[in-house]
């Protein structure tokens, strides 16, 4: 998931790792897109013996994860997309004008 820092040149990216079972978020990492970041996650995921990754297929994921441990598709990505969605509709309440509006007035 990804947004911008006062401008949209100056994304960042929010990397998270759910369990599927539980719909829990393991760990995180804010940064860029870049493989770095990526390894920031994988090393925050050594503790939980992940044995299984199911990505959306990105570069990185393909170059620091091993094939036989990996899986690439939609299918296996739904909760996180789901997450995702649930985490952008809130960021745009608390941002609206007409929010940021009508409490200014009360």
């Amino acid at each position: 998931m990804w947004n911008y820092v006062s401008s949209k040149k100056n994304p960042r990216w929010l990397w998270h790792a759910i369990d599927r079972r539980t719909s829990q978020v393991l760990a995180y990492v804010f940064g860029g897109r870049k493989d770095e970041v990526f390894l920031q996650l994988e090393k925050l995921l050594l503790p939980f013996g992940i044995k299984r990754y199911c990505t959306d297929g990105w570069g990185a994921y393909e170059r620091h994860l091993p094939t036989e441990n990996h899986e690439v598709g939609k299918r296996k990505t739904q909760r996180i997309e789901r997450k995702h969605l649930r985490l952008r509709t809130r960021i745009k309440r608390l941002v609206r004008k007409t929010i940021s509006g009508l409490t200014q007035r009360h």
